[in-house]
This record gives structure tokens, C-alpha cells and sequence, in this order.
């Protein structure tokens, strides 16, 4: 599968957000921000990881928009991925431009923590 990573992230977010719950079940969770989904992503994998999931966002960005909008490619992709609408505000192309601007914000984070822990002896 050509994005395995965005899916893989994804099926974390439907975790996240309790998409795979009954109804009963999703009556008792509590949801997770998108915020904290991120954190636990990259605390869960490295920097490289981030690396390369930005990039197959952007790749499925620059290879699927359409006048239209963001097309919901690469079945099981597609299907994957419509349940962030019903869960966060804007359909799939904002959605992942906010997770873009989210990885982007926690990595350089982490890596001014870890270089300044290196300087700090």
C-alpha cells in the first residue's frame, strides 16, 4: 500500500476518538484531542517517522487534489479516513494539513529539547 503510514496513523486516530467502539462503549470513552494523538504517535516511533508520514501527506496532497477537493483514494485508504469528519472540523484535506502542523510543531519541539539537552552537558 503506497501510504501505509498516513493509514496506520489514521487507524490511530480512530483509536484515539473511539471510532472502532460500540455505541455502548463510545458512550463511556473519552475522546483524545488530535494534539495528544500526535504526541503519543511520535512517542510511540522516532523523528524519522515523522519524516517520512509528513511526506506521504504531502505526497497524497500534491497526487490527489482536485477542484473538487482531496480525493479518498487507495482503498482501504478512502474508507479509512471519512470518519474524520464526523470527529474534527473541515474534511480530510484540513484535517491533514492540521495534523502536518501539528507533527511539525511537536518534532521541532523535541528536537530543540534534545539539542539543548546535549549543550546543557
Amino acid at each position: 500500500m503506497a501510504y501505509r503510514l498516513i493509514t496506520e496513523f489514521i487507524y490511530e486516530v480512530g483509536e484515539g476518538v473511539g471510532e472502532f467502539l460500540t455505541d455502548d462503549e463510545k458512550a463511556q470513552f473519552e475522546r483524545v484531542e488530535l494534539d495528544e494523538i500526535v504526541r503519543k504517535y511520535i512517542d510511540d516511533r522516532n523523528l524519522l517517522n515523522v519524516f517520512f508520514l509528513k511526506r506521504q501527506i504531502k505526497g497524497y496532497i500534491n497526487n490527489h487534489m482536485t477542484p473538487d477537493g482531496l480525493e479518498y483514494v487507495d482503498p482501504p485508504f478512502g474508507q479509512e479516513t471519512s470518519f474524520v469528519e464526523d470527529y474534527f472540523e473541515g474534511d480530510l484535506y484540513f484535517f491533514l494539513k492540521n495534523v502536518l502542523s501539528l507533527l511539525d510543531k511537536e518534532s521541532k519541539s523535541r528536537m530543540r529539547n534534545k539539542l539543548l539537552r546535549i549543550a546543557g552537558g
